[in-house]
């Protein structure tokens, strides 16, 4: 069995003295998706932020370890961190709307996010091929536009574009499609299976939405008040769930029915 991409080994995060992530413990593989799910408050955006060292001042890992590639990640300098948050390890926010500088162009932005490791050529026909893989028409004219003059789902799509030019080998979602409409929804997802398949990124998606984790991913980990509650493989975890709290969350999906 291969070396896991990505391991939390009985992690334990805190903002402040509040335990926000207790005991945690699991593993991405190279090309895998995992899906986190949880509701509101149960850590899992805490996770992916952990991993990314995007904490904030207040959050600190306080105990255990976080491995990428075998690496201890607390043993990284600022610098290294920031290197391995451009080149291995990408990451897509839920609002990329907000999270983009709304009076630089996307080019401006794309190539403050690549840094020098790219050439300029590379990058924008880097940028071009992954706009047209995530259906972004007119791809030029993008670049020269500013976040204001695009939707929330191109800017979306945007975010994905820039998360992935340097082609990284895992790719951190947080809650990626939850600020759009069913219809991109859908077409975010399939983007995100597409750049997988191409590309062999490791992703791991946190969301609330069972139906995305059920399209995209190979295993589930399902979290509660900070804790793992239950981590398998997809169809077990979503189809003969162990915990009770995994029934109950499944449980609480809409589902559509014929009258």
């Amino acid at each position: 069995m291969s070396q896991p991409l990505l391991e939390f080994s009985h992690t334990e995060i805190r903002y402040g003295r509040r335990a926000a992530v207790e005991d945690l413990s699991l593993a991405v593989s190279p090309g895998e998706i995992l899906g986190v799910v949880g509701e509101s408050g149960s850590g899992k955006s805490t996770v992916v932020r952990a991993a990314m060292g995007l904490l904030g001042p207040e959050g600190a890992v306080t105990s255990g370890h976080i491995l990428f590639r075998g690496q201890d990640l607390a043993s990284f300098s600022r610098e290294q961190l920031r290197r391995l948050r451009g080149r291995e390890m990408g990451m897509v926010f839920q609002n990329c709307t907000a999270a983009l500088c709304p009076i630089r162009t996307i080019w401006e932005q794309l190539r403050e996010a690549a840094g020098r490791e790219i050439s300029r050529q590379e990058l924008r026909r880097r940028a071009l091929e992954l706009m047209e893989r995530v259906h972004l028409d007119d791809g030029e004219r993008i670049l020269r536009s500013y976040p204001f003059e695009l939707s929330g789902g191109m800017n979306q799509r945007v975010g994905i574009v820039m998360a992935m030019v340097p082609r990284p080998a895992l790719l951190l979602a947080d809650e990626p499609t939850s600020a759009l409409d069913v219809t991109v929804q859908k077409q975010v997802v399939e983007e995100l299976l597409d750049l997988r398949a191409a590309f062999g990124t490791a992703i791991v998606l946190v969301t609330h939405n069972i139906g995305v984790v059920e399209r995209m991913a190979d295993r589930v980990a399902v979290m509660r008040r900070g804790r793992l509650v239950e981590w398998g493989d997809r169809d077990q975890v979503l189809r003969a769930p162990r915990a009770d709290y995994t029934r109950e969350l499944i449980a609480a999906v809409p589902r559509l029915r014929r009258i």
